[in-house]
């Protein structure tokens, strides 16, 4: 047992101890409001609570009077304890038969508020515990600090804790236009935050003889106060607001913020527009059985050069929605479909591996993956082009050369090039994902993905996003960091840009078509689950998907129809009257290159005109064309099998039904096409490039001759 001496000791000690002001304000809430300055909702706190924090100086002055009035006449007197009213306090409980309380100073119903943990404590424990907190409050703070202190924390009623809060709550108003009628309905309700209407009626018409203020009798409460209405002036906000409580919902939980108010970059009036459009599209798309759909736009204000805005989010067709109405669709991973392939190549073009007349052979292609594994990739329609520049199968998106250019680039290199950028979602090794993280296997989010986009806005640069503000200081998600260069940048811009470029696989005619600049990319996940679209210009990036949170496929619903749709009628609702004027470009310009070499183009040339940097080096001229004839033979070659694959033979199968097929490119440019087998055996070849070997255990290895002059050869094992 500690001694009576001890426990003197230990608690002047503790009296002397200086205050952390911070102590106080531990369970503000922030107001989180949205950039029109609506009130849309509050961060949380560990109690669950609505807590404003305001200076003295913003209540008016009968405020504080009333209330020194109500619970502690002479706590500009005392020092903590008023031994007078403790003394009537405790006379009045041993001798009366009221036994009304009343001893507690308002600095010792703070400490109370302070240290909520005492209230489990012994009586005669509690109020030393009591009387050592405001003695202690009463040495190192002010009157005015502990009022303060007092106002902003006392609970009220319900949830709400402190008279700014309940003055918002209870009368739509800010602390400093509360009248003398309602600082008095305020005050009776700190002894009793659970009243009667009779009660409130008592308290309130005996407090005003008291106040040296003229106010009417009170003769029904609910003539006062909103607080009897189904609901608040707040809360009836946040209810018919329903489109910005996914963003509310996400900044609740980003972050815990400090306690001022935080102003989103997010306009409630845009929001509502975007909702608007979303649900108008999910109407016309219900038919093919898609039942949900989520938006977002970042936007760039002034001449920043690392940053974009977030201005509207829409996570769900409507977040009251019974099951999934409050998933978050523009946070939730799903997986990408073609969204990644700007990123991929300009990735690889800012490596050196490729440039945008660089030619690729859209055939079909059998990938060795390890271990013995082979990915054999198809395009969306099925079929194969042929040669083709890395712009069209960007613009086209094909799938054939993407998934070239991740094996060429490496499947670790661009895995650690996405959690560069922020795709930390990304948790198993590389080779998990192999070379379908080039066509969205690895999933990503449609903020993700709108932030990545952002980059080929702001010149190559990873922005970061501003939020919101808090005492007018930006608040940011993320941090900016260049990912490529401002060429690439400009270079992918425009081909994303150039409708005529994309036509073979779009059509003439689709949601992917502007009447001003916008450059696009769509994507769609396997069996149609998933339908992404997201377009750029100079100055927003807008995104949208649309499916099933479930994950149910859709009705074949691609990302050019079904997000696309979305899409365009945002970018429409923003540039209805701004000036439609074209991109600007600094870093590239216009040159002709032959679409099956990627040479410089003459006029013999099946030609495309591509927009390249100024810093190319000039390509030779392409000579394949002249006089309407070949001089050189491009692109001949092993379609597949592929060099380094690995074929399993099955014993219980018929061997016959095992053989290997070949396929050959450009077959026709060859005068006398010879294909030998280990070096022994000549294999015959269709005109179209086609044949087949037996399946024999080993290493195998074929080779083509175009008479004497061997043209490609590929060596591949069976097992």
């Amino acid at each position: 047992m500690l001694s009576l001496t001890t426990i003197l000791l230990l608690g002047i000690g503790f009296s002397f101890k200086p205050i952390d002001k911070a102590l106080f304000k531990k369970q503000i809430t922030t107001r989180i409001l949205t950039k029109e300055k609506k009130v849309i909702g509050r961060s949380f706190n560990d109690s669950q609570t609505k807590q404003d924090w305001e200076s003295l100086r913003e209540y008016p002055d009968f405020v504080s009077n009333i209330v020194i009035i109500a619970e502690d006449k002479r706590f500009l007197s005392h020092h903590g304890i008023d031994f007078l009213a403790l003394s009537n306090s405790v006379y009045s409980y041993l001798f009366t038969k009221q036994k009304r309380g009343g001893g507690s100073t308002i600095t010792m119903q703070l400490a109370r508020v302070v240290y909520p943990e005492i209230r489990n404590y012994p009586l005669a424990v509690r109020k030393v515990f009591e009387f050592i907190t405001a003695i202690r409050f009463e040495i190192w703070m002010t009157k005015d600090e502990i009022l303060e202190a007092y106002l902003n924390s006392v609970s009220l009623h319900s949830n709400l804790v402190g008279f700014p809060s309940a003055s918002l709550q209870l009368f739509g108003k800010h602390i400093r236009f509360l009248s003398i009628e309602e600082t008095v309905y305020l005050t009776v309700l700190i002894r009793k935050n659970f009243s009667s209407d009779a009660e409130v009626e008592f308290r309130y018409n005996q407090l005003r003889e008291k106040i040296p203020y003229q106010i009417p009798y009170l003769k029904n409460p609910k003539t006062l106060s909103l607080e009897f209405q189904k609901e608040s002036p707040e809360e009836g906000n946040l209810k018919w607001k329903g489109e910005n409580q996914h963003f509310l919902n996400w900044i609740r939980n980003l972050k815990v913020l400090p306690e001022e108010e935080f102003v989103s970059t997010v306009s409630s009036e845009l929001n509502a527009e975007v909702h608007s459009i979303v649900n108008s599209e999910l109407d016309g798309l219900r038919r093919w059985n898609v039942s949900n759909a989520s938006a977002l736009v970042l936007e760039r204000t002034g001449n920043q050069t690392d940053e974009l805005s977030l201005v509207a989010m829409i996570g769900s067709k409507n977040f009251f929605e019974e099951g999934n109405g409050m998933v978050n669709g523009t946070l939730a991973f799903r997986d990408a479909g073609s969204t990644l392939k700007p990123l991929l190549y300009a990735y690889a073009i800012d490596k050196n591996f490729y440039t945008i007349n660089s030619i690729f052979s859209d055939e079909k292609y059998s990938f060795p993956i390890g271990l013995g594994g082979n990915y054999l990739p198809r395009n969306a329609d099925l079929r194969y082009w042929g040669d083709i520049t890395l712009a069209e199968a960007l613009g086209n998106s094909r799938n054939i050369p993407a998934v070239t250019t991740i094996q060429k680039i490496g499947v670790p290199s661009f895995y650690q090039f996405l959690l560069s950028a922020g795709f930390h979602h990304l948790k198993e090794s590389p080779s998990f994902y192999g070379p379908g993280l080039a066509l969205g296997t690895g999933g990503a989010s449609l903020f993700q993905l709108s932030r990545m986009y952002g980059s080929f806005l702001l010149g190559g640069v990873l922005p970061k996003i501003r939020l919101g503000y808090i005492k007018d200081t930006p608040y940011y998600y993320g941090d900016s960091k260049r990912l490529f260069s401002e060429e690439t940048a400009e270079e992918i811009k425009f081909v994303l840009s150039d409708s005529k470029l994309r036509q073979r696989a779009f059509g003439r005619r689709s949601y992917l078509n502007f009447p001003f600049p916008v450059s696009i990319k769509t994507g769609t996940s396997k069996d149609f689950r998933n339908s992404w679209t997201i377009g750029f210009n100079d100055r927003y990036v807008v995104a949208a998907w649309v499916g099933n949170f479930s994950g149910e496929k859709t009705m074949d619903v691609s990302g050019s129809f079904g997000a696309g749709r979305i899409v365009q009628n945002v970018f429409r609702l923003f540039m209805n009257d701004k000036f439609k004027m074209n991109y600007t470009p600094k870093f590239t310009e216009v040159r002709n290159f032959c679409k099956l070499t990627g040479k410089s183009a003459t006029d013999k040339c099946p030609s495309i005109a591509l927009r390249v940097r100024k810093e190319m080096i000039t390509p030779e001229i392409c000579n394949k064309h002249q006089n309407g004839g070949e001089s050189t033979v491009i692109g001949v070659g092993f379609v597949y099998p592929a060099n380094g694959q690995v074929y399993l033979y099955h014993p219980s199968h018929a061997k016959e039904k095992q053989n290997i097929p070949i396929r050959i490119r450009e077959i026709q440019s060859l005068k006398e096409p010879k294909l030998l087998w280990n070096q022994k055996e000549e294999i015959r070849i269709s005109s179209n490039g086609e044949a087949s070997v037996s399946i024999q255990r080993g290493i195998q290895r074929l080779e083509l001759f175009d008479g004497i002059q061997k043209k490609a050869s590929v060596q591949f094992e069976v097992k």
